[in-house]
């Protein structure tokens, strides 16, 4: 299995699928205050998606992976992926970012510091939905890593409220 996968990666630079669903954790931690993101993106669609704003051959995870990834994925992110609490936008900071155990896809890390726990806090996620109209993400919303709600994203306005 992981020599076709391997193969596969090496002649097409990627692996094709017929499924558009990203999946990501949202944990509030009462300690630091701040929300966590950990978002697996399949790495194809990334790559597809930064294509589509200019950064052509961006081969993410390769040899010839450019330089400057990490401000191109952390741009389309912040585009794509946006926060709110009482009608003002928060910034999000990006912290990096590592490859799936099988090699398909990009796992994010995002955090959002400041938050007010006694707020609700409006998430818009539009990652991907300008690429694929069956794009779905499924957001698992923790506090302090216990489960308390999940969505399925698909519609417009692509937003939700989260009151930790």
């Amino acid at each position: 299995m992981w020599i076709f996968l391997y193969i596969s990666l090496l002649l097409t630079g990627s692996v094709d699928h017929d499924v558009h669903l990203s999946k990501s954790e949202v944990n509030y931690d009462t300690k630091s205050r701040s929300v966590q993101l950990s978002i697996s993106l399949f790495l194809d669609d990334m790559e597809v998606a930064l294509a589509a704003r200019g950064a052509d051959n961006v081969k993410l995870f390769s040899s010839y992976e450019v330089d400057n990834a990490d401000v191109l994925i952390q741009d389309y992110l912040s585009d794509k992926l946006r926060f709110s609490q009482s009608g003002v936008d928060l910034s999000t900071i990006y912290l990096g970012r590592e490859i799936s155990e099988d090699l398909s896809a990009v796992w994010c890390y995002i955090e959002v510091a400041d938050i007010a726990v006694d707020q609700v806090l409006s998430v818009t996620n539009e990652i991907f939905m300008e690429i694929y109209d069956d794009q779905k993400h499924v957001m698992v919303i923790t506090k302090d890593h216990k489960r308390i709600d999940h969505w399925i994203i698909d519609d417009a306005p692509y937003t939700e409220d989260i009151r930790f």
